[in-house]
């Protein structure tokens, strides 16, 4: 039975390994994506905080108390440990630790720099704040101006693999001799089917991860 729909049974053991996979990175690129781009606002937030007089420590409850989340959750995990006794440069970095970003990095830095020799750190901030928002900025045209090709990518790479699964399904002797045993050739098995099969899911693939390497830009 699993011979017989041996397309089904390797379709579905891919999705099954695969698709939570990528459910995830897409849920982590999404609040990551999110959180960058509420950073610039938050410097922000703090900088005026520090303006107005408050602690380092007071203008981070600001954060938590007023931007949404996933950032709002960050801060408050960061105000928390802090009134639980960790130091605000330990607290800082376990932040840095569960978000990768180059962005935070810099206001930690800057932060804990600071701390230990003093400094406006509100200008500093300000002026973090001020770079960021423009790279979000410049990154948003940037993504509008590449999304035509990035869609040209995905529709160039699935529509073989679309066409092959419909053709299989309208007349599967059509396909079948190139891959499954055929008993009317003297050879019962058929492998070049299966590496003509390969070298074009291969290439498929390598056409599709070129093209989104050339259509991501880093700003």
């Amino acid at each position: 039975l699993i011979y017989k729909n041996l397309p089904l049974t390797l379709g579905g053991a891919v999705l099954g390994f695969f698709l939570p996979r990528f459910y995830l990175g897409m849920r982590k690129r999404k609040r990551l994506k999110l959180f960058h781009d509420q950073l610039g606002d938050t410097i922000n937030l703090m900088a005026n905080g520090l303006r107005a007089g408050y602690s380092i420590l007071q203008a981070m409850e600001s954060v938590a108390d007023e931007m949404p989340d996933p950032i709002a959750e960050e801060f408050k995990r960061v105000v928390r440990e802090i009134q639980l006794g960790v130091p605000t440069e330990q607290a800082m970095n376990n932040m840095a630790r569960r978000v990768p970003s180059d962005d935070l990095d810099l206001m930690i830095t800057a932060i804990n720099v600071q701390h230990e020799v003093g400094g406006n750190l509100a200008e500093i901030l300000e002026v973090i704040g001020f770079v960021i928002r423009e790279r979000v900025r410049i990154a948003g045209e940037i993504k509008t101006l590449t999304a035509q090709g990035m869609l040209s990518g995905y529709v160039i790479s699935f529509l073989p693999i679309v066409l092959g699964l419909i053709l299989f399904a309208m007349n599967q002797e059509y396909l079948g001799r190139m891959i499954f045993p055929c008993e009317e050739t003297p050879c019962k098995t058929q492998p070049c089917g299966w590496i003509m099969t390969g070298v074009a899911l291969g290439m498929i693939a390598i056409g599709f991860f070129a093209i989104q390497k050339i259509v991501r830009i880093e700003v």
